[in-house]
């Protein structure tokens, strides 16, 4: 199946600073797909930018970046994703809006790096909708109509900060508490009204704990020797989540009796994510980074059991970002930010041999609103699997 799909996310950034997807049935393995981030100004630059030290933005894939936090940050992100499903006789397209999350984000000691951060945003996200008729001539079925259904996913409170450490090196961490819900839908119904339909229902309720740590490195720029570079950063960070507990449900229906037939608890195992990052600017205004992440999802369990459909995740992400110097008397067009990013994901998911790749493109900008103050856009563009993929 071959999914391309434009994402458009708009974040009000205000100081204090204000800053419906649909997915393929890929999504029924795991958790769904995984959100790399928030905001607008990450997706813009490919989710990428985990080395750079950020004065005016919350970027959660690296608490260590909240190290030089001026002044207090409300981030507020809204995205609008339209979804193209195709394969080798039919496309359809999809979209919907929803809520991408909210952080809150004020310096403690700019001195000793210290910030902290909070909020609540998603994790994963399932959402999927397939309708299939058939007929059954060899009995006196007829035709039916037959509707896979799968909604929810993971979402995460978090609380940190960060911290200055010996020669330069700056440290982040974050509590996190996860929840969520996944619920799976299939029902068929029959033409023949002598035939009742039915339908069942699994639900999953995960909860628990996790946390993201992040290190970044001091400003390498002195070993390069430009005068045209001013900052060169590398950054590790990984995000850690417990053993969730999962409450389970099963509910069956058919024609007007509706039947809990199983409920109780399970665990389920979500694989830890490393992500490394490089961070270059050039002349104080122009930042390249580059972004690596992986995720081994060929560990992940339900029920003590893994899934067959899921493999490891890599993930390469190239970002750049102009943004002007601050002048007195510049005008409104010259204070514009402008972002771009590419990305190549080797997804987490795999069937019948076939390995799903996706390929992005991204674009952005940021119109100032005051001072401090921007409404950011992020746009993006993607590809994913190919239209022989069942």
């Amino acid at each position: 199946m071959l999914k391309s799909f434009l994402t458009l996310i708009i974040a009000l950034v205000f100081c204090i600073q204000l800053s419906a997807q649909s997915t393929s049935t890929y999504t029924r393995y795991g958790v769904g797909d995984v959100y790399y981030s928030y905001s607008a100004r990450s997706l813009s630059m490919g989710h990428s930018g985990s080395a750079l030290i950020n004065k005016d933005y919350v970027e959660i894939l690296n608490p260590a970046s909240w190290s030089a936090l001026s002044r207090t940050r409300i981030e507020f992100s809204f995205v609008y994703n339209g979804m193209l499903l195709s394969n080798s006789t039919e496309s359809k397209y999809y979209g919907d809006g929803e809520f991408k999350g909210f952080t809150f984000a004020f310096p403690v000691s700019q001195a000793n790096g210290i910030g902290a951060a909070m909020g609540i945003v998603p994790y994963s996200r399932s959402n999927y909708l397939i309708v299939q008729k058939g007929v059954d001539e060899g009995s006196s079925v007829g035709s039916y109509t037959a509707t896979y259904e799968g909604k929810g996913g993971l979402s995460k409170i978090f609380i940190g900060g960060s911290v200055n450490l010996p020669m330069e090196f700056v440290f982040g961490g974050t509590f996190e508490y996860y929840f969520g819900n996944l619920r799976y839908n299939s029902k068929i119904e029959f033409d023949n009204s002598q035939i009742f339909p039915s339908q069942y229902e699994l639900r999953y309720g995960p909860t628990g704990f996790g946390t993201t740590l992040g290190l970044i490195s001091p400003n390498l720029a002195g070993v390069l020797n430009s005068e045209s570079i001013s900052e060169v950063r590398l950054s590790l960070s990984t995000n850690l989540i417990s053993k969730l507990n999962v409450d389970t449900s099963l509910i069956t229906r058919s024609s007007s009796i509706i039947d809990s037939i199983g409920s109780g608890e399970t665990n389920m195992e979500v694989p830890y994510r490393i992500n490394a990052g490089l961070g270059v600017t050039f002349v104080e205004k122009y930042f390249f980074v580059l972004d690596y992440f992986f995720q081994p999802w060929t560990e992940f369990k339900l029920h003590n059991i893994k899934q067959k459909n899921l493999k490891d995740l890599h993930k390469i992400s190239l970002g750049f970002e102009y943004r002007p110097k601050r002048q007195i008397g510049a005008s409104y067009w010259e204070q514009i930010m402008l972002r771009a990013g590419l990305s190549f994901e080797k997804s987490q998911y795999t069937f019948n041999g076939n390995d799903i790749d996706q390929y992005s493109a991204f674009a952005g900008f940021s119109l100032p609103l005051s001072a401090e103050n921007t409404f950011d856009f992020a746009f993006e563009y993607s590809m994913r699997g190919t239209t022989d993929n069942k």
